[in-house]
């Protein structure tokens, strides 16, 4: 069976009237009422589903609306849904396949419109010698809604759409299409024009770095490029954060805030020292302004595991706690948005992008500003190496839990320092490396946060007294998570000794040191 494309672009001067006379000359068909359909398209701030290859379509109906998940490129159908109401998030979906396929690939995003698309749709219904369908005809003009609701027309396109077992009849509708109409074939999906028209571009929001640089670049240079790159991630999640949005977007911009603060102390002797103190004072005083939002958003995505957790008969006990974070998050949000509509944050930003735009002086006074970033990138990358061999080697089975923490700090700096500088180094070596530290990472990140849940959620059943909204069983209920989460805490801690010998192996001492050491060194005793 030969292969035709399925779709078709028609030129202006051909009208669809024109279409359907043509096609009745060799097709007999039966002509359904034309249709006007607006259909949104949704996806996440971070393009998730578009980077999985498929697109959610909105066509809004009387009391509910029909939700289609198709893949991007041929348009097939893979899951279909009828819901009342818009789906913010993937948990606003009823428990379906379509949920079940979706929840691992949008986790906590939420689902925004990114376009919206009307048509003039004909439907033309091919019949065989019974009258039976065997093939439809879909022609569709449609156009964009931009965002002043102006339209910007997208062109018309004929779609043949097989039915089962008829699949012979399509192949004769196509070869007629593309042979007696003489239509060029369309490969790209109405939507991607659509959203290259909204000045979308889907896949490119990356926290990321992804970074290019040169090896002998002055270091100064270097690293105000790292800042730039993060400063545009901090810019892209601000909006996203004011409104609470989603989650994700405080998370990404905490975290670009700390790469930035861990930039501007581990990256040594390249800028003045009164720049260093005013802007890492600044970034520091952002880090103190959106941690109480982010931990009320840490809990309450944490909730259902807490909930979990707990024996059946206590699970809905936990319940006022919930809503105690509920509102707990609401006064926090409303407090970091006006923060950062404020004017010290404004001139915090002016003051840092006009720093990061400024041209490097020509003759720096700190050592090594006009050095390659290469030889400092690796200096100090090799030294925080050590102190985190050193850190970890000290730490025994009574050892408090502070080296544990000052342990994480050290390994939170070396991969940040791994990641602004991982293009200079071959890329399969560098990513094995910060894979080898992120499983250390992750150990240590879980007894912190584990230690930090217990001690919080304490305080927490504290102040639900003092409001006094809190049902003796939702303390003992908390009592009990407290318990759970202090026995996780000790399995980390326990887990602790077989990670930090992973990561200090002789194997990998020689990978980091072949790549880091500026000269060689003794070997480092294991």
């Amino acid at each position: 069976m030969s292969v035709h494309p399925s779709q078709f672009a028609v030129p202006r001067q051909l009208s669809t009237n024109k279409i359907k006379t043509k096609l009745r000359e060799f097709i007999l068909f039966k002509e359904e009422p034309p249709q006007t359909v607006n259909r949104i398209y949704y996806d996440t701030f971070d393009w998730r589903l578009h980077g999985k290859g498929e697109t959610l379509e909105q066509e809004p109906g009387g009391q509910d609306s029909a939700y289609y998940l198709r893949e991007l490129k041929s348009g097939k159908l893979r899951f279909t849904q009828r819901m009342n109401r818009v789906p913010e998030f993937v948990w606003d979906i009823p428990p379906t396949s379509m949920r079940k396929h979706l929840e691992p690939m949008l986790e906590m995003r939420a689902l925004l419109p990114q376009a919206n698309i009307n048509s003039r749709i004909h439907r033309l219904n091919a019949l065989d010698k019974r009258r039976k369908t065997v093939a439809r005809v879909v022609i569709e003009d449609s156009s964009v809604i931009l965002p002043n609701k102006k339209k910007r027309r997208l062109g018309r396109l004929i779609k043949v759409l097989p039915v089962r077992g008829y699949e012979k009849a399509s192949e004769r509708i196509l070869e007629l299409i593309e042979k007696d109409l003489g239509l060029p074939p369309v490969k790209d999906n109405l939507i991607l024009t659509a959203f290259s028209i909204l000045g979308h571009r889907p896949g490119s929001y990356s926290s990321k770095l992804n970074l290019h640089l040169d090896s002998e670049m002055r270091s100064d240079e270097a690293t105000k490029i790292v800042l730039q790159r993060l400063l545009e991630t901090t810019l892209a999640n601000e909006e996203g954060t004011r409104k609470d949005i989603d989650s994700e977007f405080l998370h990404d911009y905490r975290v670009s805030v700390r790469r930035t603060r861990s930039a501007l102390s581990q990256i040594k002797n390249v800028f003045t020292e009164s720049v260093l103190n005013r802007f890492k004072t600044e970034f520091a005083w952002i880090g103190q302004i959106t941690g109480p939002t982010r931990d009320m958003d840490v809990y309450l995505l944490s909730f259902d595991d807490y909930r979990d957790s707990l024996p059946e008969a206590v699970k809905a006990d936990l319940d006022p706690l919930l809503s105690f974070l509920q509102d707990h998050q609401k006064i926090e949000q409303k407090a970091l948005a006006k923060t950062l509509a404020s004017s010290r944050y404004k001139r915090l930003l002016k003051s840092w992008r006009t720093f990061l735009e400024a041209p490097v002086p020509k003759r720096p006074t700190q050592p090594n500003a006009n050095r390659p970033i290469a030889k400092v990138a690796r200096e100090r990358t090799w030294r925080l190496y050590r102190r985190a061999l050193k850190e970890g080697r000290a730490i025994k089975p009574e050892t408090p839990a502070e080296a544990l923490h000052d342990l994480r700090k050290t390994c939170k700096k070396l991969r940040y320092l791994m990641e602004f500088f991982q293009s200079l180094y071959p890329p399969s070596d560098i990513k094995a490396l910060i894979k080898v530290l992120k499983i250390l990472q992750d150990n240590l990140g879980d007894f912190q946060d584990y230690e930090v849940q217990v001690a919080t959620l304490k305080t927490f059943s504290q102040q639900m007294l003092k409001e006094g909204k809190t049902p003796a069983e939702t303390l003992m209920a908390m009592g009990i998570l407290v318990e759970s989460i202090s026995e996780r805490q000790h399995k980390a801690r326990r887990e602790f000794s077989e990670r930090f010998h992973r990561f200090s192996r002789p194997e990998n001492q020689k990978h980091f040191r072949a790549m880091f050491a500026a000269q060689p060194l003794e070997a480092l005793a294991s």
